[in-house]
Order: C-alpha cells, then structure tokens, then sequence
C-alpha cells in the first residue's frame, strides 16, 4: 500500500509540475495559423461578395419588374405607353416660372400614379404656380418634384447619390432608363412632319404643332416582334460629373459619354475607337449626362440604345456640350459583373450578358420610320419593336 501511495504521489507530483508549464506557440506554429485564416479568408470572402452581388441583382431585377408593369399598367389605363419625352410644350423661359415642359418630360414622369407616387403625380399635375400644368422644365428648380426614390436606384449602382452639380437646378440621379431601339439619330423631340409617327423602341418622342401635342405614342398591337421579346428598360451607372472634360484616361467608359464622334449613323462601330479597355482614351472630349435626371425625357438622361452592347463606351456625334445631342449611341451599363438587367414590354426581367450577339455594327443605323429587320443581331433586335426579327 505504501508503495501505490508513492507511486501515485509521483504521478500527480509530475502531472503539476506539466501543467504548470506556460503554454505558448512556436514562431512556426503561429505562421502556419495565419496562413490557414489567410486561405480561409481568401476562400470565403469571394463567396460573400457573390452571395451579396446575387442579392443586389435580385432586388434591381425586382424594381425593373415593377417599372414594366407600371409601364403596362399605364398603357392599360391610358391605352399608350408614355413618350420618350413629352408634357407641355414647347420653349418658355418666362423669369422664373419656366411655364413649360419644354416637351421633355420623361417616361418615368408619367409612371409615377403607378409607382404608388399618385399624390406627388398630382401635385405636379397642378403646375408650378404662373405656369402651365405638368410643371416647369425638368431642369428648372421646383421643390415639389426635387426627390428621388428608392425605385429609381439600383444596389449595384455605384458613386455618389447626393444632389450635385448646379444646386439651383438639384440633379437626382438614376440608376434605370428606357429603350429607345435600334436606331441612332432623330430622338428627342421636333417639330417636323417627318417626326409624326413611330420610332424603332417602344419609347419615342412626342410631336408638336404649334404647341399642341399631336403625336401617338407606342400602343401594344405595334409591338409586332412581340412583348415578351422587345426590350422596355434597363440601367445605367449614373455619371458622377455632370460637366464637360477632356479625359486623362483613368475615365471609365461606363461613366462618361464621348462628345462630337463623326459618322455614328453610318458606322456606329467608330464609337469603340474612342476606347482603351475600360477606359476612354487620354484627349477624348467628354461629358456626364447620363442617368442624372429622372424627369428629363432627352435621350442622353434617361434613355438607351441597342446597337453597342452593354458595358460599351457611349457617344454622341452633334458636339453638344449639354444633354441635347440627337445622334447617339448609349449602351446600357451597370455594376452586375458581365452585363445588365433588363424589363420587357410585358412585365418580365432577366440578366442580359455583355457578350450578346451585337452583328454588324459596322452597318448604318435604320432610320427611326424603318420597319427592317435589325442589322445588330439579337441585341438590335430586342429593342426594335416592328422589325420582324
């Protein structure tokens, strides 16, 4: 007995001295730890990002659903589609009233009773006060229609999202706009007879004759390619600068439009030479309009073209400093990797990818009566609405 007690007195005797050595980690030892962590961060985090980017893609999917189907519903209630750019007419720039429209209301204007935005629809419908109803010009400062909603913005859509530029003007930024087809010259809106009827997309301008309002806007039974197969919107990465600059090359081509490019009608293509990758060349004459403000119809601000495909480098050839050019080539864009969410004439949304079959864009544009099959392939034909594609 007296032997086990010695032998286990030993025991626990060894056992204390062990336990209390101070434990600790070779200089090896904790590499190899963070190494591990490092692998399993790298591992994860780009798990993370995607599971993120695939949320933020499903809710931009989401709010391009429901701007088509208000795009529907107003063609149901009122039995067209809004005008690319359209309300009273034409220029008046009478003190500080601007009494007009100027015709340049856009699409998203008149989407807004059915975006649940009937109260604010209203109020501008009530005018500004000494002017017209419908409100003054969209680039004139009017409290009541200074906002900006949360169905407008994209997740994915990147920069700053606070007024910026001309505070008397209050920009408010966009991350969706609206096809205008196939074509590249003649948008906006004019005067002349030969503006009178359609246009390649289903959004085109209205006409005016002496100030009244004499156009027919896109009904459905013109969509003849079919609604589940003509594009209706889709997105843009807001500019950040709304001015004009010379690029220095660190410009992305999905931030900037290129200015007073010849011959885009008769070769779009020529809109790819002002690009290096992703960026616009060092001296390319540059401007922001694009996706600044949601209540201007011009072309350059809320709407896109279908010839470039997406993520492609926009341009305008008639060397306007504004938002006024009428021959252009707009790409949508977005932050998605690879491409751009897009919205149907009926109400359906998916992902478009970048690579998508463009043609020939090489090809000279149809002109905005045609009614010709799409020299741009599949993308050209998802935004002409009558080409028989």
């Amino acid at each position: 007995m007296g032997v086990i007690m010695l032998f286990c007195g030993k025991i626990i005797s060894l056992k204390a001295h062990r336990y209390s050595r101070r434990v600790a980690f070779t200089l090896i030892e904790l590499l190899v730890v963070i190494a591990i962590i490092g692998v399993l961060v790298g591992l994860l985090l780009p798990a993370v990002q995607q599971a993120r980017e695939s949320a933020r893609r499903a809710s931009c999917i989401n709010k391009m659903k429901q701007l088509a189907l208000a795009a529907l519903n107003h063609e149901s209630a009122r039995k067209t589609f809004p005008f690319q750019n359209g309300g009273t007419c034409c220029w008046a720039n009478v003190g500080p009233t601007q009494q007009t429209n100027a015709g340049r209301r856009s699409v998203f204007m008149e989407l807004l009773p059915f975006m649940e935005e009937a109260d604010l629809y209203s109020t501008i419908e009530g005018g500004y006060p000494g002017g017209l109803p419908g409100g003054p010009h969209p680039w004139a400062w009017w409290p009541v229609w200074h906002v900006d909603f949360s169905w407008m913005r994209c997740p994915s859509d990147f920069g700053e999202w606070d007024a910026y530029g001309n505070p008397g003007v209050g920009r408010r930024p966009h991350s969706y706009v609206v096809s205008v087809g196939d074509q590249v010259s003649a948008h906006n809106w004019n005067t002349s007879n030969w503006y009178k009827a359609s246009g390649r997309g289903v959004f085109y301008p209205n006409y005016y004759n002496s100030g009244a309002s004499e156009g027919t806007a896109c009904k459905i039974k013109d969509i003849t390619d079919g609604t589940s197969k003509t594009l209706a919107f889709s997105e843009v990465l807001h500019h950040n600068r709304d001015d004009n600059w010379t690029a220095v090359g660190d410009e992305l081509i999905t931030q900037a439009e290129a200015k007073n490019i010849a011959g885009l009608a008769a070769n779009p293509s020529v809109c790819m030479t002002v690009a290096n990758g992703q960026y616009y060349a060092s001296g390319t004459s540059l401007k922001g309009r694009r996706g600044n403000l949601w209540r201007d119809g011009q072309v350059e601000r809320t709407g896109f073209t279908t010839v470039l495909p997406p993520n492609a480098p926009s341009c305008e050839g008639n060397d306007n400093q504004w938002s006024d050019s009428s021959t252009v080539v707009l790409p949508p864009s977005s932050g998605h990797q690879g491409g751009v969410v897009v919205a149907y004439a009926d109400g359906s949304a998916a992902f478009i990818n970048e690579n998508v079959d463009c043609g020939n864009t090489s090809a000279a544009a149809p002109n905005r009566l045609s009614s010709s099959a799409s020299p741009y392939g599949v993308w050209g034909a998802m935004g002409s609405k009558s080409g028989g594609e």
